[in-house]
């Protein structure tokens, strides 16, 4: 009688036991519900979002954008690194990077953008830079298309528009992770030229000129963090600079871009034929210009390529 009484008791603890089990599964599937919802909420609390943007215009964004046009390279590259790639509908003729932006619709140049093929695709949000054109801007604002501005002038600046897009596009994270690796090779490249002698740069953008980058460019910025001194530091912006005055400031090294004119040519121009960097073979032609104009997290690339040219020494 006792191992029926025993029996008994054992099916009655297994069958409390799987009703608690299933209840505890099922009860997963209301809990999954409740995280989506309260993801979703916690994003409707982050909108409307205001805000002010390179052009000190004052944005009100009611909503997470989710099919945006880049008017702009350097901000196309920006939103494919913080993983926001898949919701551009739309790039610039000159848009290159990364690969798959040539399969996009094509929405005009810099200026003077198409804005009747920027509407058909329906966007929320419109990134533009300075040059892309006041009266096509304000078309499309017109239209009830928010339009936000960014224009990064130096390393700093292109940590302010990661974490304004981050902001906007909800991968805040994703942007600090950028910007935490891009100090971090910044550091590293410093630390490496720190007390090493700085040569005479000349950044050669176009020998049809000789045109250059003074003070307010990356250029600028990238050849002094690298350990060398931009010899045209006393013009603001791009200048021209006359043969004279390049055989004055004599360059020991030139950084140069496969756009701006062969080595060969360089060599037999005037002015740069008789300077230090010529006759001791210093001249450095970068990978492509878009790694040292471009306001992107890329522009690393560019820093660590100079600095390597100058102190190959301390670099592997």
């Amino acid at each position: 009688m006792r191992k029926f009484k025993n029996l008994w008791i054992i099916m009655v603890f297994v069958l409390v036991f799987s009703l608690v089990a299933c209840s505890t599964k099922d009860a997963s599937k209301p809990e999954e519900v409740v995280e989506n919802v309260e993801v979703e909420v916690e994003k409707e609390k982050l909108f409307p979002f205001e805000f002010t943007d390179f052009m000190d215009r004052e944005i009100v964004l009611e909503k997470e954008p989710k099919r945006i046009v880049s008017l702009a390279p350097s901000i196309t590259e920006l939103l494919y690194a913080l993983g926001a790639g898949d919701r551009i509908v739309g790039v610039t003729d000159y848009d290159n990077y990364p690969p798959e932006v040539e399969e996009l619709p094509k929405m005009g140049g810099y200026k003077g953008a198409n804005v009747e093929a920027i509407t058909a695709q329906n966007p929320d949000l419109v990134f533009a830079s300075p040059q892309a054109g006041k009266e096509e801007v304000e078309a499309i604002e017109n239209l009830g298309i928010p339009v936000v501005v960014l224009e990064a002038r130096d390393i700093e600046g292109i940590y302010e528009s990661i974490r304004l897009l981050g902001r906007i596009t909800g991968t805040e994270e994703k942007g600090e992770e950028i910007i935490g690796e891009m100090e971090a090779r910044i550091e590293e490249v410093k630390e490496k030229v720190e007390g090493l002698p700085r040569p005479d740069v000349f950044h050669l953008l176009s020998l049809n000129g000789n045109w250059t980058s003074g003070k307010g460019t990356f250029i600028d910025e990238l050849i002094t963090i690298a350990g060398g001194n931009n010899v045209a530091g006393d013009i603001e912006g791009w200048g021209q600079y006359s043969a004279e005055e390049v055989v004055n400031r004599n360059p020991q090294v030139i950084i140069t871009s496969p756009n701006a004119g062969s080595v060969e040519d360089i060599r037999n121009a005037e002015g740069f034929k008789e300077t230090a960097a010529v006759k001791d073979g210093n001249i450095c032609v970068l990978s492509n210009d878009d790694i040292i104009v471009r306001a992107s997290n890329r522009i690393i690339l560019g820093l660590e390529e100079i600095a390597k040219f100058l102190h190959p020494e301390v670099f592997d």
